[in-house]
């Protein structure tokens, strides 16, 4: 494949840890942009009052459901090149590629048509009205509108994580991030150009996923990377697209429900009112800088398992899995000894008001107890993706939500008040592990999903 294979890490030779090294600390440092960008359109839709910083926030588990699909997609183009390129199959990699983009954009302009139309009525059943309801309905309207830019570039990222280069994404979110940060003021506000209050935050976000799917659609063009598509790769292939949606419907209908039972979760923690609410929003934040490092080992993970499978090193998935676990439960299990003690100075840094900390030091001292080992779930669920048997996947996180926490939850939290919550989120966080270290031991996960010469050019 000639020179430009260096271009990428090749996780089958050599020293696995610092080769997986290199694959997650870009996917971490993206993953905090990531945190960034919505942070940025927080700060500036604030400023327009609390119905207009609503309008995203009431849009958002309806747009998350939807980006859960284009995610898949991601998960699967990267399974899928991982093992080719373990293999040593180019060709195949590069045409699953471009298949990948062609199916992901394909589907994402089915759900822009659906999306237009039912932003209403979604948000209307939601409970939005008036002012938030129509500002709601324009913010959801554009960002479906935009979605095929945001699925072709989850399709073209995943392939390249595969392909063993995880920096195009970093870089391809920083742009994202600079365009939004340059343009959500400009057409928020109308600095230099019309004042479109939401409408600019919306269509900002659209414009920066298209600075991020130009970079990167510029890369494989190239052939930067060593990865290059051709025209003709795009030419719809249908047994390449079976073989897409085999690995990946299973991811994107277990993100979707996984999703909707955050959304019912939130439904029980808002009847303790603003002060649980306040906390719980919190440790969610305090969640997402855990699941930042979390991510970008569990990447790494899938990818190094991918391609050892595709190699037939399954040796080597081994100790891609071991290598994991060892670095997020040592990194997550320090970090959670500091919330456990210092819950309470941790929820002063985001809210000083007395009765929050409090209800904040108590979630902790529990929260902290379970994060390890849902920690520990995703590393292991994530080399099962590697290995494209993403089925599995997806029935232990839909039992960790709809058969442990949305049950537990609802039944402790009327025995215990609001100390149940706690409870049932360490139960199913719990449980969920010894589900995923169940199918870990059974072994099939280190199956390649792939055949030699399976792909005609």
């Amino acid at each position: 494949m000639g020179t430009k294979m260096e271009k990428r890490v090749d996780l089958v030779e050599g020293n696995l840890l610092k080769k997986m090294f290199q694959i997650a600390w870009p996917l971490i440092v993206a993953n905090f942009l990531q945190t960034s960008y919505n942070i940025i359109d927080a700060f500036w839709l604030g400023k327009l009052g609390k119905i207009a910083l609503s309008a995203p926030t009431i849009s958002w588990p309806v747009i998350f459901t939807i980006l859960s699909f284009g995610m898949g997609f991601s998960v699967s183009a990267s399974a899928l090149v991982s093992q080719y390129i373990g293999r040593g199959d180019g060709e195949s990699a590069r045409l699953i590629t471009a298949q990948a983009i062609v199916l992901s954009t394909t589907v994402a302009m089915g759900f822009t048509i659906l999306g237009v139309f039912i932003s209403t009525p979604i948000l209307k059943v939601m409970g939005a009205k008036g002012e938030l309801l129509k500002m709601g309905s324009i913010y959801m309207r554009i960002i479906f509108i935009g979605s095929p830019l945001a699925f072709a570039n989850f399709a073209i990222i995943g392939a390249l994580r595969g392909w063993g280069n995880s920096k195009v994404g970093m870089y391809s979110t920083l742009f994202s991030v600079l365009m939004n940060l340059v343009l959500d003021p400009m057409l928020i506000f109308g600095l230099g150009l019309p004042r479109m209050g939401v409408l600019g935050a919306a269509v900002a976000t659209v414009i920066s996923r298209g600075s991020a799917l130009f970079y990167s659609a510029w890369v494989i063009l190239s052939g930067r990377v060593g990865l290059k598509i051709k025209s003709s790769d795009f030419k719809p292939r249908l047994d390449l697209m079976k073989k897409l949606l085999k690995v990946g419907i299973p991811i994107s209908f277990g993100q979707s429900i996984t999703a909707l039972g955050f959304t019912v979760v939130m439904g029980v923690v808002t009847r303790f009112g603003p002060t649980v609410i306040s906390a719980f929003g919190v440790g969610q934040r305090i969640n997402s800088i855990i699941t930042m490092f979390t991510a970008g080992v569990s990447g790494a993970v899938s990818t190094a398992v991918g391609q050892s499978l595709g190699a037939d090193r399954k040796d080597r998935a081994d100790e891609a899995l071991r290598i994991g676990l060892f670095a997020t439960t040592a990194v997550v299990s320090s970090f959670c000894v500091i919330t456990f003690f210092f819950g309470k100075y941790v929820t002063a840094v985001f809210i000083s008001e007395p009765d929050v900390m409090e209800v904040g030091a108590m979630l902790f001292r529990y929260i902290s107890i379970s994060i390890p080992f849902f920690s520990a779930m995703q590393v292991m669920l994530s080399a099962v993706n590697g290995s494209g048997h993403t089925v599995q996947t997806t029935v232990v996180n839909v039992v960790r939500l709809w058969g442990l926490r949305v049950p537990l939850v609802f039944l402790l939290s009327k025995l215990f008040g609001m100390v149940g919550i706690f409870y049932g989120i360490i139960m199913s966080n719990v449980g969920a592990f010894i589900l995923a270290l169940m199918v870990i031991k059974s072994g099939r996960w280190k199956e390649a999903i792939i055949k030699r010469r399976e792909i005609s050019v």
